[in-house]
């Protein structure tokens, strides 16, 4: 049956102030970085922990138009923080990959991420800290899986059914 509408939107509280939050800890500069622009940053850590991929698949994957990808990437290319190579099963088309130099960006920015995080949370144990990391991880594949993978995103509420 799933859970209630209600309750849904109860958890949507705590979502919003999340983003919320990282949206002041951006302002304040805690992930600033003069290497990688934020903007591109996701990015660069999804080729990171994906591996090389196109930049079609980086854009269906991160749910942004494939022209935010393209100027993000020529930023990480200019940067040095990524490198491109003809694609072996189709030559018109580039695979991207991560420098060792923007791995290095990345898992820099990826400490200085736990770092917040862990004096934000320095009352919790790790044991609740883990699992709230696999129940965001298992809402947000089961949301990813339901908006992106079956493709209804915009679909009528009422038709839903019928597009499964």
């Amino acid at each position: 049956m799933g859970p209630t509408l209600e309750t849904c939107g109860e958890l949507l509280r705590p979502l919003r102030a999340l983003m919320g939050l990282k949206q002041v800890a951006l302002q304040r500069g805690y992930f600033g970085d003069q290497e990688v622009p934020y903007a591109a940053a996701g990015l660069l850590a999804e080729l990171v922990f994906r591996g090389e991929c196109r930049a079609s698949d980086l854009a269906h994957h991160r749910i942004v138009d494939a022209s935010v990808v393209s100027r993000q990437v020529g930023q990480l290319e200019q940067a040095g923080l990524i490198s491109r190579r003809p694609d072996p099963a189709d030559r018109r088309v580039s695979l991207l990959r991560a420098t060792p130099e923007g791995e290095r960006a990345v898992a820099e920015l990826e400490r200085r991420k736990a770092e917040w995080i862990a004096n934000a949370l320095e009352g919790w144990e790790d044991a609740k800290v883990r699992e709230l990391g696999r129940l965001l991880g298992d809402a947000m594949d089961d949301i990813r899986r339901h908006t992106i993978d079956e493709g209804i995103c915009h679909a009528d509420p009422a038709t839903r059914e019928g597009t499964r």
